[in-house]
């Protein structure tokens, strides 16, 4: 079958989305498209005060932190399956039982077509900006694509790519070489920089006394 006058053939395409790919990689990073507006409250805040800041600020996700430190992130999504689709009351459930742990964060400098896959096989629409251990920011889906929207045909083609491996559930290391944010499960110490080693996420320093060197 002919390709449509004007639509040019499947090679041509895929060139074309290729160094769109390309462009879109170079010239726009993370901190260009993320919203700096972080909403960040203590992991001891009722889950009725974080909806109510949520909506105030009409944001869809809030930073969760532990004396100071990030712990985890709580989003709309949470809400749902961890007391909407279980029927519990909002005023008798914790900020720690339904917040996603560890982050999954990226640099600032983090291009958007990184980031996008990041969120692809994570399966999640928001990732925090980590910069020299502070979240500075956050970045959503719809950011990205608000600014670059050219980017919608590369996802599309990036997910018919890996429908495969998407469907299955990776481990975190599988998603992201970016850091993951949390407190070590050995010594309960903050670390913006886990890694899970036989079943644990440990720090550096941790990893370091189990006698390996993950780096």
């Amino acid at each position: 079958m002919a390709d449509e006058p004007g639509r040019g053939t499947d090679a041509e395409r895929d060139i074309d989305t290729g160094i769109h790919s390309r462009e879109i990689e170079r010239e726009v990073s993370v901190a260009e498209v993320m919203n700096k507006a972080v909403i960040i409250m203590d992991i001891n805040s009722d889950i009725p005060a974080i909806a109510r800041e949520m909506v105030s600020r009409d944001a869809g996700s809030v930073i969760i932190t532990e004396n100071g430190k990030a712990m985890g992130i709580i989003t709309e999504r949470d809400f749902v399956k961890g007391i909407v689709t279980e029927d519990r009351k909002p005023g008798e459930v914790k900020a720690s039982e339904i917040l996603s742990t560890p982050l999954i964060t990226v640099k600032p400098e983090t291009s958007v077509i990184k980031t996008s896959e990041i969120m692809l096989k994570a399966n999640i629409k928001r990732l925090p900006v980590l910069e020299n251990g502070t979240i500075i920011g956050v970045v959503s889906n719809t950011d990205i694509l608000m600014v670059t929207p050219g980017l919608s045909t590369i996802l599309k083609d990036l997910i018919d790519m890996n429908r495969e491996a998407l469907l299955s559930t990776p481990s975190v290391e599988e998603i992201t070489e970016e850091f993951i944010t949390g407190i070590c499960e050995s010594c309960f110490y903050h670390s913006a920089d886990l890694k899970l080693v036989d079943g644990m996420y440990l720090c550096e320093n941790c990893r370091q006394e189990e006698g390996e060197n993950y780096e």
